[in-house]
């Protein structure tokens, strides 16, 4: 059986730059602005984490829940005042306007799409300077990068990074990013039936168990208050050269999850998976006729993974 197909290649050179240069990656996000006497209020009993803490230009990371507490997207939210932008995958953009539009009466907030007008950019490496036209959002929480915000059309823009140092890199970039750094990403680790603390959400900071109350939230304080996900997010390194070939991920005989974001880092393959919390960090487990070894995210991939 053929190897896996990896999500995305980059060499060892690519991998350093992406590491060690200041990077300016595109990233295909739907934009909301959400405006209106009840804005934040109305953002506050949908979002897992704190909106009416953020301070102004900062950005939080959480989901929106199903009554259920299943996630229907991730998203950041961007405090702009007494409104906010609200970005999320393009994948949840028809979901994300839908659930507005159910829970926000418009005499409290207005919610705009801005998908078309506005682009959204993740800068790694550190914090840009200030730049016309553009907001800069800086993560409130542990993130791998600072959110850039811009006018589609607006000239210069990209010129004004690359006087400041920054390099455009492919938008397949930020898959990468996000691996490294152990983030969930929807359609992958986040699926129609996944909670918020299976996928990391807590080590992440994208729930805050001391705000108001939120759709979802008695579920998500039942399972942290009084038990345990019986899933988690963890990475699978295979020894230079090895690759996976097959996404079921086993321990002996019992199948123990799959791996969900495969990429080829140079001449080793990481991934991350959902798996059985059973499985500890340091095991052993097969994927078709290779094995991996379990890791806690994020990746240290300074050191070898495997022995």
């Amino acid at each position: 059986m053929p190897p896996l197909t990896p999500l995305i290649t980059l060499t060892a050179a690519e991998l350093a730059v992406l590491r060690e240069s200041r990077v300016c990656i595109p990233v295909d996000d739907a934009v909301f602005r959400i405006e209106g006497a009840g804005a934040i209020d109305c953002l506050q009993g949908l979002l897992t984490n704190d909106v009416a803490k953020l301070g102004d230009g900062a950005a939080a990371w959480g989901a929106f829940l199903t009554p259920k507490g299943m996630i229907i997207t991730d998203a950041w939210v961007v405090r702009d005042g007494t409104s906010a932008w609200v970005l999320v995958p393009a994948s949840a953009h028809e979901a994300t306007r839908q659930l507005f539009a159910r829970t926000m009466p418009p005499r409290l907030a207005k919610v705009m799409d801005q998908s078309a007008t506005m682009k959204v950019r993740w800068l790694c490496g550190t914090t840009p300077s200030p730049i016309d036209g553009a907001t800069i959002a800086r993560p409130r929480d542990a993130a791998p990068f600072t959110v850039l915000m811009l006018t589609a059309n607006a000239p210069g823009h990209t010129a004004r990074l690359v006087e400041q140092g920054w390099i455009a890199v492919p938008s397949g970039r930020a898959d990468v990013v996000r691996l490294l750094a152990g983030w969930p990403t929807l359609g992958r680790e986040i699926d129609e039936k996944t909670l918020p603390q299976e996928v990391r959400f807590d080590e992440l900071g994208g729930v805050k168990y001391d705000k108001g109350c939120y759709t979802g939230q008695e579920t998500v304080a039942r399972l942290h208050f009084r038990g345990h996900a019986n899933r988690e997010l963890r990475g699978v390194c295979w020894a230079p050269g090895e690759r996976p070939t097959e996404a079921t991920v086993s321990d002996g005989e019992k199948v123990v999850g799959t791996l969900r974001t495969l990429v080829q880092l140079g001449d080793q393959s990481v991934a991350l998976s959902v798996l059985r919390r059973e499985v500890a960090v340091g095991d052993t487990v097969r994927t078709g006729e290779s094995e991996g070894v379990v890791v806690q995210p994020p990746f240290d991939l300074g050191e070898p993974a495997v022995a």
